[in-house]
């Protein structure tokens, strides 16, 4: 669950290509997993999230988006690398999180405690708690906890 605990979004400077690249590499994930406009990454797009710069109407716009069979998906646009780059850290580290989460066995059985600590995702969660109570239920769903259980924990 390093992707997860190791991830805070700051504002402190503008996240640019290549230091997305760096934070993806320190958080372990896989080169091939995203692309990042053929700079960095995987050498294709196909099968992964993708950042592309393109000069659109007035200005550069990026583009973010998951490519499956040729096909784009999810396109995002931004006017900012800093935001787009934003934008795909955060994909990145929650599509990872969401299929380590897949992988652990006997989840159904265990409670809401188990399963937040199993996950590596205890510490998020609190803070998500008290200052993102979209995120906290974000966490809560992808652990398969029931909606009912979720109005519960947030109240």
């Amino acid at each position: 669950m390093q992707y997860a605990r190791t991830f805070r979004k700051t504002k402190q400077s503008s996240l640019t290509i290549e230091q997305l690249h760096n934070k993806l590499t320190e958080l372990k994930v896989p080169a091939d997993a995203y692309y990042l406009h053929g700079l960095y990454g995987s050498t294709d797009d196909n099968d992964k999230l993708a950042l592309t710069i393109r000069m659109g109407k007035h200005t550069v716009e990026y583009d973010v988006y998951f490519k499956e069979r040729g096909q784009q998906d999810s396109i995002a646009v931004f006017y900012t690398e800093d935001e787009a780059c934003n934008y795909l850290l955060k994909k990145i580290v929650d599509n990872f999180t969401f299929e380590k989460i897949q992988k652990i066995d006997g989840l159904s059985g265990m409670t809401v405690n188990e399963r937040l600590y199993v996950s590596g995702l205890m510490n998020e969660f609190d803070i998500a708690k008290q200052k993102d109570k979209t995120r906290a239920k974000e966490i809560l769903r992808w652990l398969r906890v029931d909606e009912k259980s979720i109005q519960q924990i947030l109240q």
